[in-house]
């Protein structure tokens, strides 16, 4: 059960990172190093994945607020 959820949540940061990965034009991705870094944060899911969805929810919390102060002006 705890193979699982590490499972689990390594595969959700990996998911959550690969895409801001490969879409950043400044880092090479034929770099080692690069590619290292994803996979720490792969491996320590248990810490970087509720600091990437932290993360994430108060963007779009923040997005949304200033939507509601234009849609009011």
């Amino acid at each position: 059960m705890a193979l699982q959820l590490y499972l689990l949540a390594s595969l959700m940061v990996f998911l959550l990172a690969i895409g801001p990965f490969l879409r950043d034009p400044s880092k090479p991705k034929y770099q080692l190093g690069n590619w290292v870094f994803l996979g720490l944060a792969v491996v320590l899911s248990p810490i970087t994945l509720p600091n990437m969805l932290k993360k994430r929810i108060s963007k779009r919390r923040s997005s949304a607020f200033a939507r509601v102060l234009v849609s009011k002006a």
